[in-house]
């Protein structure tokens, strides 16, 4: 059985996402699992495709990379990096 998560998310701000095409649940979960924001809504798009059987190799390698934890912790190297300048 899978375990019910409270994002802490509200019935509106859900229904607003799923307006703008967005599961904020599924969004939720991914960051939690270490995925940055932009990243994450990147895979969202990635994943259908690979569902559905048309996403192009270099989709497929992209979100592989994105749920790779060494991306991840790159990116999140690059953005301190940043935030020092």
């Amino acid at each position: 059985m899978s375990e019910i998560r409270d994002y802490g998310v509200t019935v509106e701000e859900y229904l607003e996402g799923l307006e703008k095409g967005i599961d904020i649940l599924e969004l939720r979960s991914l960051e939690e699992w270490g995925i940055p924001t932009d990243l994450a809504l990147e895979l969202m798009t990635i994943a259908p495709k690979v569902e559905a059987g048309t996403a192009t190799p270099e989709e497929i390698v992209r979100g592989l990379m994105i749920m790779s934890p060494p991306l991840r912790q790159l990116k999140q190297c690059n953005k301190d990096v940043t935030m020092l300048d």
